[in-house]
């Protein structure tokens, strides 16, 4: 189950951000109330079980219960043959012939990523004297 590693590198990559950035050194981070992910479709992760492998590996850290939010990025290629540059559509198979003249010589630009786009943080209220 890959998406359990996803969901550990995002959990640590968080907490790494969030624990070492300048600007929240003054302030008391209460959580992580949402994380938006930036998801290729080539990366074949199955969305429900990375939302559930996160909760998991989540419990008792500023990330627990936080909202994931993903935005698919559809598949590039640049076809080697006719120069074509732009999405793969793929039918209701996956295809991987060029949209413009059918070769299978492609190369793959987009559709692997998996980043995180960015979180919201929720900070303790600091009481002012």
């Amino acid at each position: 189950m890959h998406e359990l590693s996803y969901a550990t590198s995002m959990l640590n990559t968080i907490l790494d951000t969030v624990n070492n950035y300048d600007d929240f050194k003054d302030k008391s981070i209460k959580k992580v109330s949402k994380i938006n992910l930036e998801i290729g479709e080539l990366t074949f992760i199955n969305i429900e079980q990375l939302k559930f492998a996160f909760e998991v590996v989540s419990q008792s850290t500023l990330c627990e219960g936080a909202e994931i939010e993903v935005e698919h990025i559809k598949p590039k290629v640049l076809c080697n043959n006719c120069g074509y540059e732009g999405d793969l559509n793929a039918k209701d198979e996956f295809d991987i012939a060029c949209p413009r003249c059918q070769s299978l010589s492609l190369k793959i630009k987009g559709g692997k990523e998996f980043n995180i786009k960015n979180i919201t943080l929720e900070f303790d209220e600091v009481d002012k004297d």
